[in-house]
């Protein structure tokens, strides 16, 4: 009887679970016409340029180090990353902090046609800071900064993915 209904619980679970929408999150489909792209506006050796290319990568994409004709392009017109005081303690020294990161692009195709102009995505982290503990607080802001950087190249390829 224990099993019975663990089995059934079970079934039941994975079919509201699959009847609701959800499934993983996998690669984004990025139409035919994107699949070779230059990227300027960014440097993609580090940061959010680093970033874009791995996720550009992972999703099928060829992504050029110099321009050719006839290839999109990913043009990124501004990035930046924000760090906000978000509360200040009784003894007015900051205790929680902010990150925040907008990143505006637009793409265009082969033929320089634009198919996406001026598009802005955002992202946040807010973590705790401990005046005691300033390098652990450092490299825990500079893992919040990848997070953000891989949030916002996520934002941008499910916005890739629609054109």
């Amino acid at each position: 009887m224990k099993r019975f209904l663990l089995k059934s619980s079970t079934v039941f679970l994975v079919l509201v679970i699959a009847g609701c929408g959800f499934h993983l999150r996998g690669t984004a489909t990025i139409p035919a016409s994107l699949q070779t792209l230059y990227v300027q506006g960014v440097n993609m050796q580090q940061g959010l340029g680093l970033e874009l290319k791995r996720g550009l990568t992972r999703n099928g994409v060829t992504v050029l180090s110099d321009y050719q004709q006839g290839s999109a392009v990913l043009t990124i017109l501004d990035s930046k990353f924000e760090r906000r005081v978000l509360s200040v303690g009784s003894d007015a020294k900051v205790s929680e902090y902010e990150l925040h990161g907008i990143v505006n692009f637009k793409v265009s195709d082969g033929d320089g046609k634009v198919l996406a102009d001026s598009q802005t995505v955002e992202a946040q982290r807010d973590y705790q800071f401990d005046q005691n503990q300033v390098l652990g607080k450092d490299e825990e802001e500079r893992l919040l900064k990848e997070q953000l950087n891989q949030q916002l190249v996520q934002s941008i390829l499910r916005r890739l993915s629609v054109l």
